[in-house]
């Protein structure tokens, strides 16, 4: 694997943490704890978002990985 191809994968991966980490730990409980329909309606919308991604990458890194 060449360095610029490593360096895409883990800054993809550090990207994809870091965004993960922002919503679960930062966002969701300041949605929870405000409690109006609204913020409940953008947090179950953007987790299913996350969901969506997250099965995505698993995906398409089971894809790249399987021999052709």
């Amino acid at each position: 694997m060449s360095a610029k191809k490593l360096f895409e994968v883990l800054i993809g991966a550090l990207l994809y943490l870091l965004v993960s980490l922002l919503w679960f730990a930062y966002a969701v409980p300041g949605m929870l704890e405000h409690g109006t329909d609204a913020a409940l309606i953008t947090m179950g919308f953007g987790s299913l978002v996350w969901l969506a991604a997250t099965g995505c990458i698993v995906i398409y890194i089971i894809q790249k990985a399987r021999p052709a």
